[in-house]
């Protein structure tokens, strides 16, 4: 079973906690808040008022082990960059190999990376440009962004949709993307050669974000 541990416990790392502790993984969260710790108790046993800067207080943690380590810590104050610098330094010193860092500009990103974090996510940039694609198209009801230029978005067939078989599509050729899954009355279904998209079907869409929105319009 993966071990992870997320660092600092502000909202975006609780949501963390919370999306973590429905799969199956081993976690550990750590915060100086003692507020946003009991927030986190709510979700996992393995939750503890420490100071991420500290290389002993995060071994007495446990994070010494860890698979993964999660610097969630946010960049709205100066000193929250310097922790999230430190904490990456200390995760490294103690061993472990995987470490995503939360930036919240481009500038931090590459500081974060120098120090030694493997992984940079942009929570912000990210949440940006999922309500961005939301209203640029008012079919899609969600966006993923998988890696780099590759996306799956989740989008809603017109109820005036005329039913067309998935074939005469032809979305790997023409399109250059991939039907991924179908949801109809709330059930899954892997499309194969004989799928028909009727209207209302919610379908997950895979591809380049430049060719995705080419499909769009066809369901909208």
């Amino acid at each position: 079973m993966k071990s992870i541990a997320i660092v600092g416990l502000s909202r975006f790392g609780l949501s963390l906690v919370e999306a973590f502790s429905k799969l199956n993984v081993e976690l550990v969260a750590i915060d100086m808040d003692e507020d946003q710790v009991r927030k986190a108790g709510e979700f996992i046993q393995n939750v503890f008022i420490a100071d991420s800067t500290s290389i002993d207080s995060l071994r007495a943690a446990g994070i010494a082990n860890v698979d993964h380590a999660i610097v969630a810590i946010g960049q709205n104050e100066r000193i929250n960059l310097t922790t999230s610098i430190i904490s990456v330094i200390k995760l490294k010193e103690l061993g472990v190999k995987e470490i995503t860092a939360r930036a919240d500009e481009e500038d931090y990103a590459e500081v974060l990376t120098l120090v030694g974090a493997t992984n940079i996510v942009m929570p912000l940039d990210i949440a940006a440009e999922r309500i961005a694609s939301k209203i640029a198209a008012g079919n899609v009801l969600d966006y993923f962004n998988v890696r780099k230029d590759y996306d799956v978005y989740e989008v809603k067939i017109s109820d005036d949709f005329e039913p067309l078989p998935i074939t005469h599509l032809d979305s790997r050729t023409r399109y250059k993307i991939n039907i991924l899954l179908i949801e109809r009355n709330r059930v899954l279904h892997v499309p194969t050669k004989d799928t028909i998209l009727e209207p209302g079907d919610e379908i997950f869409i895979f591809g380049k974000k430049q060719d995705i929105p080419r499909v769009l319009s066809i369901f909208n």
